[in-house]
């Protein structure tokens, strides 16, 4: 992922020598070479391991090990790509190598090394998901202690709490139960693992629901302010250019970080319906971590980004 901020290693040892027209001997050269390569290496792992320090980064990058594999998975047991393992390995034969042709599996899909790694990574995200009503219930208090102005985005704030809340409890209870730790029996009289699944979804998609007039909401607030503030600002001067400049800074980022919310919660939208539904919706098995991945790729780029600043 392109990173402008990434500031360079390897430049300026080059820079100093071209400035100087001085040759350094093979084994300094090749020296210097693997310093930088070492540097550049240990900004990009300590870069990671921020990234890894906080829980919202763990759970961005295990959904993107999660999606990903998932991705490369069905794509290497599609028919157009064995179809291109093929038509290779015939002109590698034709050129004089001989290479056995490309056989479509036997095993289960399930079975595969990129779907076992997916599961590994989903399972792993059920796992540090089961503390996830401890920031929900930081949430809601700090909604009751700091209620957002206007009535409509408090009201929409409490309902989303309660939605996450309903979500993340029948998730843990269907996952423990699932792995032997919550009475099956119990759960089984009250519909089983299943059930508890799909309707902890259903508490998910509620967020979602009511995200997309959380949004609404602010676009019309927002659209209101700057109006208010159109209308009240006298004639620019040159001293206040530079707060005015700010203020537009300020708006196109909050313009930018709404599109972003609303193109995920538009993508995450028709995959929870289709969890919710029993049958579902009719959304291919193959195409789930490809959007899964575009709902949150931004999440990724931003948090990344973010690693650079600190």
């Amino acid at each position: 992922m392109p990173d402008p901020k990434h500031p360079p290693t390897s430049s300026s040892p080059t820079s100093s020598n071209h400035a100087g027209n001085v040759s350094l001997p093979a084994g300094k050269s090749d020296r210097a070479q693997l310093l930088a390569a070492l540097a550049a290496t240990d900004v990009t792992i300590r870069r990671i391991d921020q990234l890894l320090s906080t829980a919202d980064g763990q759970e961005t990058v295990l959904a993107t090990i999660n999606y990903v594999s998932s991705i490369l998975h069905h794509l290497s047991a599609s028919a157009p790509w064995i179809a291109l393992q093929t038509r290779l390995s015939l002109l590698t034969r034709l050129s004089g190598r001989q290479l056995p042709l490309p056989q479509p599996s036997k095993s289960a899909p399930s079975k595969s090394k990129l779907a076992a790694l997916s599961s590994v990574a989903s399972e792993t995200r059920y796992n540090l998901r089961l503390f996830g009503l401890l920031p929900l219930w930081i949430w809601g208090s700090d909604i009751l202690k700091s209620p957002p102005a206007d009535p409509i985005l408090h009201a929409l704030a409490h309902l989303q709490v309660v939605s996450n809340v309903i979500y993340q409890l029948l998730e843990n209870v269907a996952y423990l139960a699932e792995k032997g730790v919550v009475s099956r029996r119990w759960v089984d009289k009250y519909g089983g693992v299943d059930k508890w699944y799909i309707w902890s979804t259903r508490g998910w998609f509620g967020h979602i629901f009511f995200q997309f007039f959380v949004l609404w909401r602010k676009s019309v607030l927002r659209r209101r302010r700057v109006a208010a503030q159109r209308a009240a600002a006298p004639a620019t001067a040159g001293s206040e250019k530079n707060a005015k400049a700010e203020d537009d800074e300020s708006l196109r980022l909050e313009v930018r970080a709404w599109r972003k919310s609303l193109v995920n919660n538009a993508i995450w939208a028709p995959l929870c319906i289709h969890w919710c539904l029993e049958k579902g919706i009719g959304i291919p098995e193959h195409l789930i971590g490809l959007l899964s991945f575009f709902a949150g790729v931004w999440g990724l780029r931003d948090a990344w980004a973010a690693t650079a600043k600190a």
